[in-house]
């Protein structure tokens, strides 16, 4: 990128459609700040901010990034650190150079082999046994890299034998899974030994009225 883009970019904000060779993946807002550049379009004054977004792209380890983009005020009020997912436009010459694409729908994307506290499977077969009770769950706009849609849980933990805790964690849910779904939902699940936030609920015993 040249000298001048640079500039253009530090003071009007990047465009999603100037990073060429993109790379495209899906984006949660952590934070925004308004820097205090405006720019009027249209008759719609637009002011500069400084998002810090979490990254996802294809089997790589999700990573946080900044960015400089224009957005209406009104639209910015809209934001909810930690819960906004963005579609996001990533060079693949510099992984740090972002863009928020807000225009398209955030995408599902695949997460790399081993992220997270330990395998889904491992968990499942060497954890602890231990109930958790749905407090709240969303989709991640991820999958695992099975394939297997990826969700985030709000979840009280009672393992066997010790005080019920609340963690915040994300699990892979199959479509056979569907039904349990739902805040309240009492559910059996593997806690990993050493790992007090390794918890994967266990489907198939709950298919199986356990």
């Amino acid at each position: 990128m040249g000298l001048f883009s640079k500039i253009k970019e530090s003071v009007a904000g990047t465009d999603a459609g100037s990073i060429q060779n993109a790379r495209i993946g899906r984006g949660v807002i952590m934070g925004a700040q308004v820097t205090g550049n405006s720019i009027t379009t249209g008759g719609i004054e637009q002011h500069v901010c400084l998002f810090q977004v979490e990254v996802a792209l294809d089997d790589t380890a999700p990573y946080q990034a900044t960015c400089r983009q224009r957005l209406p005020v009104w639209q910015l009020s809209q934001i909810q650190p930690g819960q906004t997912m963005v579609a996001v436009r990533v060079d693949a010459a510099d992984p740090s150079r972002v863009a928020i694409d807000w225009e398209t729908p955030p995408p599902s994307v695949r997460m790399a082999q081993g992220a997270g506290n330990g395998s889904a499977a491992e968990i499942l077969a060497t954890g602890l046994p231990c109930r958790v009770i749905i407090q709240q769950f969303q989709p991640l706009n991820m999958t695992n890299p099975a394939g297997v849609p990826m969700f985030a849980f709000a979840l009280t933990v009672m393992p066997a034998g010790g005080q019920p805790y609340m963690i915040q964690v994300g699990n892979p849910v199959p479509n056979e899974a569907m039904p349990f779904l739902f805040p309240g939902s009492q559910l059996p699940a593997k806690v990993a030994a050493n790992e007090p936030n390794g918890v994967v609920i266990d489907w198939a015993a709950a298919a199986r009225g356990q």
